[in-house]
């Protein structure tokens, strides 16, 4: 249930529209105080944003996936192109899979939530080891990422 909503909610994306957001906003912020409040909660040692897929940290055995089933061509051309996006929505998926066999692990959706919101209002991302670039928002730097953002404050996402 919970990976069809997620299948859906990626699936209503305009996707002819990413790359044309431009209001000031905090879904890289907020993604990053998101995800270290996952590793502080779970009490893990963080790993760099880049290569934090949940649900393969939360125990799921099944972390590989074939999103090609759920998605049309034209989405699955802009994840070859943004292998950032491909990732996030596919431990997206790989999470709400995960919590339909294990309800407890849904509340760590939000943890990916920013990066899909983003997509939504037609942003978009990309990530390497050195740091996620939100276009038009701003660079957000990976070193040292977890003490700077694991005490910050949560920052409204949600008036966009």
């Amino acid at each position: 249930m919970r990976l069809e909503a997620a299948v859906s909610k990626i699936n209503n994306i305009n996707w002819g529209n990413i790359g044309n957001f431009t209001q000031e906003s905090y879904f890289g912020f907020e993604y990053l105080r998101r995800l270290s409040q996952f590793y502080k909660n779970k009490q893990l040692k963080a790993k760099s944003p880049a290569f934090s897929n949940l649900p393969r940290f939360l125990g799921d055995i099944e972390w590989d996936m074939d999103i090609s089933t759920y998605f049309s061509a034209d989405i699955l051309r802009i994840f070859e192109d943004n292998q950032s996006i491909r990732n996030i929505v596919l431990w997206y998926l790989q999470l709400a899979r995960y919590s339909d066999k294990c309800p407890e692990a849904s509340q760590y959706l939000s943890v990916y939530e920013p990066l899909i919101n983003l997509l939504e209002c037609g942003g978009e991302f990309f990530m390497n080891n050195a740091g996620l670039e939100i276009k038009n928002e701003g660079y957000y730097p990976f070193n040292n990422w977890f003490e700077r953002f694991v005490d910050a404050e949560p920052r409204d996402i949600n008036h966009l």
